[in-house]
Protein backbone atom coordinates (compact mmCIF):
# COMPACT_ATOMS: atom_id res chain seq x y z
CA UNK A 1 0.00 0.00 0.00
CA UNK A 2 0.81 3.56 -0.71
CA UNK A 3 1.40 6.28 2.40
CA UNK A 4 -0.95 8.82 1.44
CA UNK A 5 0.43 12.17 0.51
CA UNK A 6 -1.04 14.71 2.89
CA UNK A 7 0.11 18.30 3.14
CA UNK A 8 1.48 18.84 6.53
CA UNK A 9 -0.51 21.60 8.41
CA UNK A 10 2.44 24.11 9.53
CA UNK A 11 4.16 23.98 13.27
CA UNK A 12 3.32 27.24 14.89
CA UNK A 13 6.53 28.31 17.12
CA UNK A 14 7.41 26.59 20.32
CA UNK A 15 9.50 28.90 22.17
CA UNK A 16 11.43 32.58 21.06
CA UNK A 17 15.32 32.97 21.81
CA UNK A 18 16.79 36.44 21.16
CA UNK A 19 19.87 37.04 19.14
CA UNK A 20 22.29 39.33 19.83
CA UNK A 21 24.59 40.96 17.02
CA UNK A 22 28.33 41.88 18.33
CA UNK A 23 31.04 43.50 15.96
CA UNK A 24 34.36 41.28 15.93
CA UNK A 25 36.72 44.45 17.33
CA UNK A 26 39.43 42.02 15.27
CA UNK A 27 37.54 41.49 11.36
CA UNK A 28 34.14 43.54 12.31
CA UNK A 29 32.19 40.64 11.23
CA UNK A 30 28.52 40.31 13.23
CA UNK A 31 28.81 37.74 15.35
CA UNK A 32 25.64 36.04 16.67
CA UNK A 33 25.03 35.13 20.39
CA UNK A 34 21.45 34.21 21.72
CA UNK A 35 20.86 36.87 24.55
CA UNK A 36 24.10 36.69 26.57
CA UNK A 37 23.07 37.87 30.12
CA UNK A 38 26.41 37.49 31.99
CA UNK A 39 30.09 38.91 31.20
CA UNK A 40 31.83 36.67 28.94
CA UNK A 41 33.96 36.09 25.76
CA UNK A 42 33.12 35.31 22.61
CA UNK A 43 34.64 34.17 19.99
CA UNK A 44 34.49 35.23 16.20
CA UNK A 45 33.82 32.54 13.79
CA UNK A 46 35.58 33.90 11.10
CA UNK A 47 39.01 34.93 12.50
CA UNK A 48 38.73 32.87 15.55
CA UNK A 49 39.55 35.72 17.60
CA UNK A 50 38.21 36.25 21.40
CA UNK A 51 37.14 39.33 22.59
CA UNK A 52 34.91 40.63 25.55
CA UNK A 53 30.98 41.14 25.66
CA UNK A 54 28.61 43.62 27.58
CA UNK A 55 25.97 41.17 28.74
CA UNK A 56 22.52 42.29 28.00
CA UNK A 57 19.81 42.83 31.10
CA UNK A 58 18.00 39.40 31.65
CA UNK A 59 14.92 41.03 32.69
CA UNK A 60 14.57 42.62 29.54
CA UNK A 61 14.81 39.33 28.00
CA UNK A 62 12.31 37.87 30.13
CA UNK A 63 10.12 40.90 29.42
CA UNK A 64 10.03 40.82 25.44
CA UNK A 65 9.61 36.60 26.06
CA UNK A 66 6.61 37.45 28.70
CA UNK A 67 5.09 39.84 25.96
CA UNK A 68 4.99 38.00 22.96
CA UNK A 69 3.68 34.70 24.73
CA UNK A 70 7.12 32.84 24.42
CA UNK A 71 7.02 33.36 20.61
CA UNK A 72 2.99 32.64 20.33
CA UNK A 73 2.07 36.16 19.94
CA UNK A 74 3.90 36.95 16.89
CA UNK A 75 2.07 34.38 15.13
CA UNK A 76 1.36 36.20 11.48
CA UNK A 77 -2.51 35.83 11.69
CA UNK A 78 -3.27 36.35 8.03
CA UNK A 79 -1.09 32.81 7.74
CA UNK A 80 -3.92 30.84 10.33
Amino acid sequence: MSDSKKPLTPVKPAGIEIIYLYPCPHCEREVPLIAPTRPAMAQCDACRKNFPIVPVDDRTIRYIKLILAGGKASIDPDFL
